[in-house]
Order: structure tokens, then sequence, then C-alpha cells
């Protein structure tokens, strides 16, 4: 679209921010006493039909004013769109309500899409650091019964994962600590599938018997750290701010887009995509692999523990959404959760 001329790139962005602001089709007149320019409603009536014709502007129905289509959204966004600087009063906000709920990392990731919700009055959602992702610090084991035990895996980034194992033999607690120690200084530092792998490796190389703490602290090493990641989990945060959109009155529509949010597995490929790719992601409307999804627009970056990328933050709206204030307020607070997450990593 690099050939728009530029009073047609003039409509087509007064005729977006009219839509954003107000939700409503732009008419001639309407965007005529926006512009300011000297061109009469009866010539932007032309441009609009022409950009109409371009797939950039779409009629709802006879007699009504243009709306932008995805395509035009698209333009903008890569084309006309400027960054805004983040409110300082709104990043004082984020990073005390952040620092706050730094100590626990489920209720930092769950205030991060409190933030981005509150602030943008869209969804905000948060993509929690995968198993793969996840680089060891410390192993323990607690005996919870006979032949029964929890194991602790605590990561650098502050998350803990864990699960209950049943055991061909009872081990005593002070057998638990010492294997839970040895697992830490020789293989901490490493992410969960690297461990793992190193263990397996260990295991087959050396088929003569082990000295007793070795070999069990290998086999009981390598069955707690076999996640298969289905484990991901998602923060979502205002679904109730969706109904304050004039795009989903319809209920039907309202209750489809509900579903795919409350369904996580959904969200989870959704904004993993975002963890291939640098920098803030837009993905408007019929972008979005997930039909149901299809209304909505996703704003969304990766965050980082030390160097590695953890997971997601982002928002999730309608087409007509402010893209501008949603970027910068992702970007910002994925910058936040990246520095308090590597804080702690050096911690």
């Amino acid at each position: 679209m690099s050939d728009l001329e530029h009073r047609e790139c003039e409509v087509l962005k007064s005729v977006i921010r009219g839509h954003i602001a107000s939700g409503a089709p732009m008419g001639s007149r309407t965007v005529s006493r926006r512009l300011g320019l000297d061109l009469s409603p009866a010539t932007i009536r032309n441009i609009m039909a022409d950009l109409e014709e371009r797939k950039l502007l779409s009629q709802p129905y006879p007699s009504a004013g243009r709306v932008p289509t995805d395509m035009a959204y698209r333009l903008y966004v890569d084309r006309f769109m400027s960054r805004p600087k983040m409110s300082r009063v709104q990043a004082q906000a984020i990073d005390e309500a952040l620092q706050r709920s730094r100590g626990e990392i489920p209720e930092l990731l769950e205030e991060a899409s409190r933030q981005l919700s509150h602030f943008s009055k869209h969804v905000g959602v948060v993509l929690a650091p995968e198993f793969g992702r996840i680089v060891v610090e410390q192993v323990e084991f607690v005996r919870l019964s006979v032949r029964r035990i929890v194991a602790i895996v605590v990561g650098r980034s502050g998350v803990v994962l864990n699960r209950i194992l049943e055991m061909d033999e009872d081990l005593r607690q002070e057998e638990l600590n010492q294997i839970g120690r040895h697992l830490s200084e020789c293989y901490g530092g490493r992410t969960l599938p690297e461990m793992r792998n190193e263990m397996l490796k260990r295991m087959s190389e050396d088929q003569v018997a082990y000295e007793e703490l070795r070999a069990k602290s290998l086999e009981l090493g390598s069955r707690t750290l076999d996640f298969d990641g289905s484990g991901a989990e998602v923060f979502v945060e205002g679904t109730s701010n969706l109904f304050d959109s004039p795009e989903f009155s319809n209920i039907e529509r309202m209750q489809t887009l509900l579903r795919a949010l409350e369904e996580k597995n959904r969200l989870v490929v959704l904004l993993g995509q975002v963890l291939e790719s640098d920098g803030v992601q837009v993905v408007i409307g019929n972008e979005n692999p997930d039909p149901d999804l299809s209304g909505c627009s996703l704003v969304a970056s990766k965050y980082c523990s030390g160097g590695r990328v953890m997971g997601t933050v982002g928002i999730v709206g309608p087409t007509r959404m402010e893209y501008a204030r949603a970027v910068v307020l992702v970007d910002y607070l994925a910058g936040v959760l990246s520095r308090l997450l590597s804080s702690q990593d050096h911690s």
C-alpha cells in the first residue's frame, strides 16, 4: 500500500483514529471536520470509496459511514502509528505493584496481568515460564509417607515446581536431603531438559554399580525432572472489560470469545508464537490463528530472566484498540518483569 496518495493516507488515518475513539462508522462530514484540510465532504466521500475498493475500509450497512478493515489497522500499525511516551504516573504504579509481588512468581505474573488489564481497559494475559526454559537452582525432596515423597524444583528466577513420586523403596528424610544436595551441586545451573539428559547420559555410560548415593540420586533425579511441559499456565485478567466494547454486544459472539479465553491451551498456542520474535508483536483480527479470536487483536512481547526467554505478556482487545498505548504499555511491563526476574536470578 506504499502507493497511497498523501490525502488518501490522511483520510484513512482520520477514519481509523475516529473509529478507535468512538466505535462508530465515520461519515465524510465527520472526517472533513476532523481533518481540517481544504477538502469537501464530496471529495472525502470519493476518497473513502476508493479506499473501500482497496479493502482498507468497509461499510457495515447501506448509508452508514466507513470503518477500518484489518488490513487498514495493519497499515496503520506498520506505517502511521507514533509511539507516545509511557506516563510517569502509570510507570510508577506498575513498578510499585510488581515490586510488592516480586517474592512469589505466580503472584508476580498475576499482578502483571492485572496491571495490563487495568491500564489498557482490555484483557491482560501473561504466559508463565515453560518448564523447559527454567534453569534449576535447587532440588529438594520431602518424605510424605512410606514410599511416597514430594520433589521440589526451585528455578533461579524463583519458579517453584513440585510433583509427588511413588517410590519402590522407602527412603529416610536424611537420605533424601543428601540426594537433594548432590543433585543441586552436580547438576544445578542447567535447564530441566539439560539436567535430565545429563543424568540419563551418565546412567547409560557406566553400567557398573554406582556407589549407593549417586545411583539413587540419578534415578530419583531423572524421574523428578521428567516434566512434559503440559503444565504451561496463563494468567488472564479483565475479561469483563470486553462487555464495554460495542463490537461484542452480540451475545453469541461474546460467548465464543469468552470460551476461547477460558480454554488456556488456546492462549498458550497464541502467546507461544511471540516467544520466537523480538520486540512487541501486534496480531490483528484475522491474522489470529484461532478463528474464535478473529475479532480481536493481540499486542504482546516476551519477557526474560538473565537473558533467557521465559514467557509472554500481552493485551487482548477488539481490533479497535489504541495500538500505540497498548504497545508502550506491553513493552514497559515486559521490561519491568524481565528486570525483576533477572534480579532474583542473581540475588
